[in-house]
């Protein structure tokens, strides 16, 4: 290469290290000013008693024209959230009042905000709302502030009990029993409409310093992590550490280690290599054969095991079998990760989505468990797998053949230090001298190539597989059993997966536990956790209900007999998008905090299950448009940079994005089929 240019290239590579530098220095520099000069708000906590047909005052402090106040206790969070009218529930109406200092006269005061009791005294759950508030002014949130029956007149004649007047917030009992609620008032809510615009652009810099891949994925993610609870602490509203915490799913971040431990240590008896070679074997070296049982074998195992786990142990055996076959790497190593989603669409615990899902407690309280779930997803991925494998011989035929000149190099270098040993070339031989098929003849070069692989792919540690066997087998049975409430009403699928992981290393006896666990993927762990607090924070500035309002007014405007049709369609295609350009993992709490959103709300009746079917269809698949779309697809970009492969975005985006387009049209179909004309809700 020319000297000029590698200098030019060098200069170019400094600066642009330089610019990125300042860029990442900067942003820090900003969280730990912020997080450093605010405290964290500490919010007025009260219990609350209200007796039976009376009505008890606690004082507020106005700094805004808003007040936020949560009540915790044995409230019907369903009939609450609705804004239904009811009397066959016990209720306390809760307002915010402008009252004299006597309590006597009430001179503003908000609607009434009818939140209903459980008669089960045992139960705890949590509503909030935001009410506006002006003392300045007449008028309350669309016409909500109602006046006294006093004229106007005397209220002006009363201007010393105007002056020496309170807020307060009321609570008048409709309850035969006394109700007592735990009261918390935030005086410095959020303002709805800069939440949502700082939360736009919180997600366009995610997708923006991730594209840019400036630094590692990991720590771009933790610093607009950060960066998102700066802006919180700078709209005064700084979550607490234990708030934070809260925010973390960790069931699934229990279903993922679960996993990881279990596949890590079955990953060490060469399982995966050797059916990597044994699809070979079935193939006769013919390639696009070969492309199927990988992605069939791939899509199997991704039902069981995290579908990016999955991927991290197929992928080097995939390189190796592409190089010695001569078939682009970096093509059927996409191939590999759409297979992947589309088999961790499967299962609830295949995929960070699925798992965010399927243990969200409204969606569990719903009817669905893992065999439901399951039977579910398993027809319309098999469509999906079966079509896209027609799709990719189509459009790529012989494109696998083609090599660029990367591959070309890597692979001159790497033949040329391979010889074959003695006890290869007497294994071709013997493979030769066997009889041979006829409907299927092996391709050029088979027997050499498969006498190579069987050479150092074989199972090893035999009896840590039968014990990997039997943890696995208690966690699918545990699986199939959870689905039965009356069997083991304790287990979740969380506790399963980390029993399970136990028991294999009460089997293995390890000397020493750290190896173990150092081979446990945190960086997957800790990435998975940044974006479920990146979320919450999200949704704290009010953007999935400013979503949620807007496929609402979409879908109040259709007949209410297609009303769940529409739904269906909205959530599918908006997640999809969403999960192809941000992270599914990302995606997915979001949406389902959408679908619990659109459930409740009073002038829509949908119901919650379609929504979570296309909501997982969505995320799943949609992982398939870009190269950000899932773990798995990350995962395969880090294994063939290791060797020597650089899967770019536009690459991926290329084949990638058709298929999405391709496998949620199938979908749509079929949730049209399902629910529109056999109502399998």
């Amino acid at each position: 290469m020319n000297p000029i240019i590698q200098k030019y290239r060098r200069t170019t590579g400094y600066v642009f290290h330089i610019i990125n530098l300042t860029i990442l220095l900067l942003l820090w520099t900003v969280c730990t000013i912020i997080l450093f000069i605010y405290k964290p708000e500490e919010l007025t906590k009260s219990m609350v008693t209200v007796l039976p047909n009376k009505t008890a005052f606690r004082d507020v402090e106005l700094k805004q024209d808003a007040v936020g106040i949560q009540l915790n206790g044995a409230i019907n969070t369903y009939l609450t959230n609705h804004r239904v009218k009811t009397t066959n529930f016990s209720a306390v109406g809760v307002r915010l009042e402008w009252r004299d200092r006597w309590m006597n006269r009430s001179f503003l005061r908000t609607g009434m905000w009818m939140v209903y009791m459980y008669t089960d005294k045992t139960k705890y759950l949590q509503v909030h709302r935001v009410f506006q508030f002006s003392i300045s002014g007449w008028h309350h949130e669309r016409s909500l502030i109602q006046r006294t029956l006093q004229s106007d007149r005397d209220l002006v004649n009363s201007s010393y009990d105007w002056a020496m007047a309170q807020a307060v917030i009321s609570f008048e009992s409709m309850s035969r029993d006394p109700v007592g609620l735990l009261l918390t008032v935030d005086n410095t809510p959020l303002e709805t409409g800069l939440g949502i615009l700082y939360a736009a652009f919180l997600i366009v810099g995610l997708y923006a310093i991730i594209i840019w891949d400036s630094a590692d994925r990991i720590l771009n993610t933790l610093l607009i992590t950060s960066l998102s609870l700066a802006l919180l602490t700078v709209l005064g509203d700084r979550p607490t550490l234990e708030k934070i915490v809260s925010w973390v799913d960790w069931e699934t971040m229990m279903i993922l280690l679960g996993n990881m431990i279990m596949t890590s240590r079955m990953a060490d008896t060469g399982l995966f290599d050797y059916l990597a070679v044994v699809a070979y074997r079935i193939s006769k070296g013919h390639a696009w054969v070969l492309i199927a049982l990988l992605g069939a074998l791939v899509a199997m195992t991704s039902t069981f095991v995290d579908n990016a786990t999955v991927v991290l142990l197929f992928c080097p055996s995939v390189i190796r079998l592409c190089e010695a076959m001569g078939l682009r790497t970096t093509l059927v190593l996409i191939i590999v990760a759409i297979y992947a989603n589309i088999g961790g669409s499967i299962t609830p615990i295949s995929g960070p989505p699925n798992t965010i899902i399927a243990t969200n407690k409204m969606v569990e309280s719903a009817g669905l468990n893992f065999v439901r779930f399951s039977l579910f997803m398993l027809p319309i991925a098999l469509i999906c797998l079966a079509s896209t494998f027609c799709l990719f011989y189509w459009t790529m035929s012989k494109k696998i053949y083609i090599l660029d000149d990367n591959q070309v190099e890597l692979a001159n270098k790497r033949r040329g230090n391979a010889r074959p040993s003695f006890d290869i070339q007497l294994r071709i031989a013997e493979l030769r001298r066997q009889p041979r098929s006829t409907v299927l003849p092996p391709a050029d070069s088979y027997f050499v190539i498969l006498a190579t692989l069987e050479a150092s792919n074989w199972v090893r540690k035999k009896m840590l597989l039968v014990q990997s066997f039997l943890a696995l087998g208690f966690a699918a049975f545990c699986f199939i059993l959870q689905s039965i409430p009356w069997t083991i009403p304790g287990a979740s699928l969380g506790w399963i997966s980390i029993l399970a992981a136990f028991l294999l290393l009460i089997m293995m006896n390890p000397k020493d536990l750290i190896q173990v666990l150092a081979k446990v993927n945190w960086g997957t762990m800790l990435l998975l956790a940044s974006l479920f607090i990146f979320t919450a924070v999200v949704d704290e500035l009010g953007l999935i209900h400013w979503m949620g309002y807007l496929v609402v007014s979409l879908i109040v405007r259709v007949d209410e007999s297609y009303q769940t049709m529409v739904g269906m369609l909205l959530i599918l295609w908006l997640s999809a998008l969403l999960s192809a350009f941000i992270h599914n993992a990302a995606v997915a709490p979001i949406m389902v905090k959408l679908c619990t959103d659109m459930v409740i709300h009073d002038e829509v009746q949908i119901r919650l299950l379609p929504l979570i079917w296309a909501t997982s269809m969505g995320t799943s698949y949609g992982a398939n448009g870009t190269l950000l779309g899932s773990l798995a697809n990350e995962f395969v970009s880090v294994v063939g940079r290791a060797y020597g492969y650089k899967i770019t975005f536009q690459s991926f985006f290329v084949v990638g994005f058709r298929i999405m387009l391709f496998t949620v049209v199938i979908c749509s179909i079929f949730l049209i089929i399902a629910h529109s004309i056999f109502a399998w809700h």
